[in-house]
């Protein structure tokens, strides 16, 4: 056996390895399987706005949130991260996390309510790695219920 650094690895490979991390964090913490969510919107077949993250027991965590340049300032970003919350909390979660870079777009999150929870600077050099949380509230019931 011998290591080997792999600068291009097979995607399934990494899904393996995430599989794995997975499969034994639900069975020690209880809590059940991780759900993938992500939410697109799509102009015909093409992708120009979208966040994915997923689910896990009473958290969600949001790891992408793209907008293309041409559609931005539309406030798409904000409407996906709405979107991403209620679909979280429908799920049960109680909060969200999501990691992003100073460069990115930390101004959206502060905006949308979210509570700088993290930095950890010159990561990588020229700016900071950043994590922010937010608490999400239960869905109202409907008004038929």
């Amino acid at each position: 056996m011998e290591f080997q650094v792999e600068d291009d690895p097979d995607p399934r490979d990494i899904a393996f390895l995430e599989t794995q991390i997975r499969r034994e964090a639900s069975a020690a913490m209880g809590l059940g399987d991780e759900v993938e969510l992500a939410i697109f919107l799509r102009d015909e077949d093409r992708i120009v706005a979208g966040i994915s993250g997923w689910t896990w027991g009473d958290c969600c965590e949001l790891t992408s949130l793209w907008v293309d340049p041409s559609h931005r300032g539309r406030w798409l970003g904000s409407k996906l991260l709405a979107a991403a919350e209620a679909e979280a909390a429908a799920r049960g979660c109680t909060q969200t996390v999501h990691f992003t870079y100073d460069f990115q777009g930390g101004r959206l999150y502060e905006y949308a309510g979210y509570e700088l929870v993290g930095r950890v600077e010159g990561i990588p050099t020229g700016t900071d790695a950043l994590w922010y949380r937010k608490a999400l509230r239960a869905p109202r019931a409907s008004e038929d219920e």
